[in-house]
């Protein structure tokens, strides 16, 4: 299995992204293409681990119509206590990744860096002012590798 794990901020939408929802910045629509274009061209699963899974009601949803479809979630962030420790969000995916022990290559599209070193070669960053490029979109296309269906 394929999996994409998709944050939304700074990469589905950026710095000069004019649309809003519920208030908040929204989707724009040539970064959802492109994360749609991926899905098409690898047919991997996007497992959502942005904070758009935990901040909006219906974040989910939403991503949903204007992105593409979101077969999953990764945990939502956790506080360990005795250690004073806030979970990043490579802590979040390798969680989920040692529950899926069946996917066979994964990519990470995330503006946050904060990204464990045995994620690094699946992580492509983005950036807050411009989001997800076509340069980028390749680069995960090709490292997740085509469909055999195309």
């Amino acid at each position: 299995m394929k999996v994409l794990f998709l944050d939304i901020d700074g990469v589905v939408n950026c710095a000069t992204t004019t649309q809003r929802h519920r208030g908040y910045i929204g989707i724009d629509p040539y970064m959802a293409f492109l994360v749609g274009k991926i899905v098409l061209d690898t047919d991997c699963k996007v497992v959502l681990s942005s904070s758009w899974r935990t901040f909006h009601d219906d974040g989910v949803k939403e991503i949903g119509k204007q992105v593409t479809f979101v077969d999953d979630v990764t945990p939502s962030p956790w506080y360990e206590e005795e250690n004073k420790h806030h979970s990043t969000r490579g802590e979040e995916i390798q969680a989920w990744l040692d529950l899926h022990p069946e996917v066979e290559v994964y990519a990470i599209v995330d503006d946050d860096t904060r990204m464990l070193e045995s994620q690094l070669p699946h992580y492509f960053q983005t950036q807050w002012n411009a989001g997800i490029t076509e340069e980028i979109a390749k680069r995960i296309t090709d490292h997740l590798g085509l469909s055999t269906a195309q």
